[in-house]
Formats: C-alpha cells, structure tokens, sequence
C-alpha cells in the first residue's frame, strides 16, 4: 500500500504547472477569481456558489500561509498561483483517495481485493487527470468513499460516533459542491438498515438521527456560511446551474449534447476514464446488484444505493459532462475487482489471467495518458509557431467562445496581430453570414485553438447549417486555406498514439486540445467566398 500510494501519487502531482499560469479551463479560472476577493476576515463572501465555500476557503487560507513563508502577497491574488495551489490538494485528496478504496474494498470483500482495488485506483486516468485541476472533483470522490466507509461501520455498530462521524463528512461534502447532498443517501440507508424492532431503540435512534441531521447543517454552514448568509444569491446561482445541467437553458458549450443518447453516452466515456477495465467494472456493478437483490445482503445495498441513484438521477441530464460520472468511479473499481477475485477464486489460472491482463492495460493507458503531462501544452506550442511564423500585422481570424489564440508569450503580445474573434454560433442570418463571408477574404490565417466549436458545428447540420457548411468546406480545403500546421497531445506510449477525439470534450480541451492553423494561399474575393458557401 505504501508503493501504490506513492506510485499513485507521483502520478498525480506530476507537472502540476502543466499550462505554465496561462489557465485553460474555465472552472479553475472562475473558482481563483473568488479566492482573490477573499480577504481574511474582512470580505468573505465569494460571490460565487457554482462551488461551495470549502475549497475555495481552504485555498485562500493556504494562499496566505505560503504569503506569509515567502513574504511574497502575490499567492494571494495571482490566479495562476492559487490555481496551482488548488491542484495540490486536488492531487493530495487524490492520492489519500487509493488508500480510502483500500479501506472500502478490504472491508467488503478481502485484503486482496483491496490492494488490487488500490492498484488499479492509482492507475485510473480519470483520478489522474482530475488531480491536475485546481476543482473539487479530486476531493469529493475522497468524501464519497470516506463515507461510504463509515456509514459501513454505522450499520454494523449503531454508534453515536459514527452518526457524528458521518455528519461531519457529509456537512464538509455539502460545503464543498451541493452535488455533496447525494452522499447522504449512505448515512440514511446505513440508519434505516440497522434499525432494530422496540420502542426503546427506535427512540435512541431517532435522538442519533437528529443529531446527525443538525450536524450535518451546522458544519456545513460553517464551511460555507454565504450560502446562507447571500441566500439570493446562491438560490440563484443554483436554479441557473441546474437548468443549465437539465437543458432549460442552452448555452455554448452544451450543445455537444444535442441529441446524446442518456446513460447510453456517460457510459462509453466510463472508458476514457477507465480504459477497458470500465466493461469489467460495469458487469461487476451489475452482478453486485443481482447479489444484493437476491440475498438481501445490507452491506451491499449500502454499498450500491449512492453509484446506482447518482448515476441514474445525474445520467438523465442533458448536460453530459465526463467530471459528472466521476464519484462513479470508485464504486465501478471496486465492483469490478469483486468480479476479477471471483474468477480468481474459481479458477485461479483463468482468474489470475484476466487480472494480469486488466492491470496491465489499465497501467498502459494510465502511461499513455501521462505522456500528455510530460510534453508542452499544445496552446503554448502553437502560440510560439504564431509568432515565429506569422508575421506581425497578418489578419488573424479565431472563434468567439474558445481560448483566442497567440497568447503572451514574454515580449511577444497578440496586439501586433490584426485578431477577429466571430461569434460562429452567430451566423443564421444572412446579413452575419455576408459579413464573415468579407472578413474571410481580408484573412491570412484561421487559428481552431480546440474542437470545441467546430467539432459540435459541424454536427448540428440542421440547426447551424451555414457554419457547418463553413467547416466542412474549410477542412476539404475548398476555401483556398491549407493547413499549414497542427499541434495535437494525444496520449501515446511506445509508439502507440490514442486518439481521444471521440470523447466527450471536456476530456481534451483544456489540458491537451488540438489545434490547428490555416493559411490563406488562394485569397478568393468575396464574391468568390459568397459562391462557395452559397450566400
């Protein structure tokens, strides 16, 4: 344990700078924005409750710490440095994430299971990636194990200390995202399944249960009191955020999920997360359910009640994002443990085959995913081919809604560049479409600094039609632009490159997305430019 745990944790904190401060994904950027308002203890309302107060307190008070080591007030306010010491903990939740698993696996089924469960936890690239960004994610799968675990011990022992135990864990979940209230379902389960027959007893219980739901909201005021306190707000912010979760309202960048199948999608991105042992853990989650139903197996129930409700209630959504199905995934590692030890048991050269076999193409994509950590981000590299290639004052044209692309690098500024940023969601009229169809033909070079845009584009033929006609005939290269250069990271290892292009966005985006630069060679005119796109 103490190997995969420092294994798992080199993994995690490796090259946690991995975009050199210039911040590429938004979430990071909106939760360092509210830590630098944050003055202790003066102003302590974040103003933003997409997140709970718990982390972006923590970070703060991290901030002023290393401010005060250091003598340096900037860890205070630079987003950049708050953000990284966000992934520190991120990649510390993490790795204390292997040793809880552990704990939950030993203590269901056997030691075996759990130093397997561990091995193949420290390996997972869905924890590998997330511990490289300054969210919560990292932090509430620790949360979600952890109290899983002690609501185990809660329906074996009916103690008061761990109706506290769980209060505490469950109020700090709810504090740091409200997606935490989900995890309650272990604890209630836990009471209601160890709940013995006599008035005596039921009283007890029930004293311990309020205490716990009193708790339970204290600590969870007290670590993030502004959800409270700017009740408006945070009301607010929720009804915005959950609409935009559910569909009721479309913004940008979930119209990649126009027309995904429910479930069916998030779980053929368990794969990106997981590589090919997401199948085994799946089956293994599956079967668990079929043990737990038929012999009516209260640890297992326990077990299951959160992955099956979480993932039947969040897969539902509209907004299908990969980070949303990961307190998923210890629950799958786990599960499909459970299968591989039962083959084991059963036939122990059959068994020790497919654990082999798992746990090495686990550890495969684990490596080939890492190779993105050890080269430079793709938005760096192609912001230094700009300014060594493109001479200054060339008409640059980039999409309204991604990273605008050169970014500073040292002396080199984007201002000797003439940069048009369109609105490529925009274009339905045929006023808009003449106008891009003019800045086209005055354009030397088109920057895509990711996939985002044209990639969800170019699929909603029926909704975007223009932009999406715009694409297909800039990538066959019928505009007169050649592409003349592409920077991509895919994760590779000994000469075997994954194209990850088919996951969901989210996945490449921001750490290592694909860029690509066109050139204009021909310089159709307008009028040519209007033909071709059939203004």
């Amino acid at each position: 344990m103490i190997a995969l745990t420092l294994i798992g944790a080199f993994f995690r904190f490796y090259n946690l700078n991995w975009d050199k401060g210039f911040i590429f994904h938004p979430d990071e950027e909106n939760i360092a924005n509210s830590v630098s308002q944050i003055k202790l203890f003066s102003q302590l309302n974040p103003h933003f409750f997409a997140y709970g107060g718990f982390s972006i307190y923590l970070y703060k008070i991290f901030a002023v710490f290393i401010s005060f080591l250091t003598g340096n007030n900037s860890w205070q306010y630079s987003l950049s440095k708050i953000i990284l010491i966000g992934r520190y903990f991120s990649a510390f939740f993490s790795t204390l994430t292997i040793i809880f698993i552990y704990a939950l696996s030993a203590k269901l089924f056997s030691r075996r299971v759990g130093l397997l469960a561990a091995f193949l936890s420290a390996f997972t690239v869905g924890f590998i990636q997330q511990a490289h960004f300054a969210t919560t994610e990292s932090l509430l799968i620790m949360l979600s194990v952890l109290l899983c675990f002690l609501s185990l011990r809660l329906l074996e022992t009916s103690a008061l200390k761990y109706y506290i135990y769980c209060a505490v864990i469950l109020g700090i979940s709810i504090a740091v995202k409200i997606t935490g209230l989900s995890f309650a379902v272990f604890p209630f389960l836990a009471h209601f399944l160890s709940l013995r027959l006599g008035h005596k007893n039921i009283l007890k219980r029930a004293n311990y249960l309020l205490i716990f739901i009193v708790l339970t909201v204290i600590v969870s005021i007290f670590f993030s009191p502004f959800s409270i306190l700017d009740w408006r707000d945070f009301i607010a912010s929720l009804k915005y955020e959950s609409s935009v979760a559910t569909g009721l309202i479309k913004v940008f960048y979930t119209l990649q999920f126009k027309g995904t199948d429910i479930y069916l999608f998030q779980l053929k991105n368990f794969f990106w997360q997981m590589g090919i042992f997401s199948i085994v853990g799946i089956i293994g989650f599956i079967y668990l359910v079929y043990k737990a139903i038929i012999f009516r197996n209260k640890r297992y129930s326990l077990f299951l009640s959160f992955p099956l409700i979480y993932f039947l209630y969040v897969g539902s959504w509209y907004a299908k994002f990969i980070r949303y199905m990961v307190p998923v995934i210890p629950f799958l590692i786990i599960t499909g443990v459970y299968i591989l030890d039962l083959f084991y048991r059963r036939n122990k050269k059959v068994g020790l085959f497919l654990i082999i076999l798992i746990c090495t193409l686990t550890l495969f994509w684990a490596m080939a995913f890492f190779s993105i950590y050890q080269r430079p981000q793709t938005r760096i590299e192609a912001s230094k081919w700009i300014y060594k290639n493109i001479k200054p004052g060339a008409r640059i044209l980039t999409e309204k809604w991604d990273y605008i692309l050169p970014i500073s690098l040292g002396n080199a500024v984007p201002a000797i560049y003439n940069n048009t940023a369109f609105d490529m969601y925009s274009l339905q009229d045929k006023q808009k479409d003449k106008m891009f169809a003019e800045q086209l033909s005055k354009t030397d070079y088109i920057v895509l600094s990711s996939r985002r845009v044209y990639k969800t584009l170019m699929r909603l033929t029926k909704d975007y039609p223009f932009a999406s006609r715009y694409y297909n005939i800039l990538f066959a290269g019928d505009l007169g632009f050649k592409e003349v250069s592409e920077f991509s990271s895919y994760p590779s290892l000994f000469g075997i490159t994954i194209n990850d292009d088919g996951s969901e966005e989210t996945f490449q985006v921001f750490d290592h997305p694909k860029v690509i630069i066109f050139k204009n060679e021909k310089h159709f005119s307008q009028h040519k430019i209007n033909k071709i796109l059939n203004i």
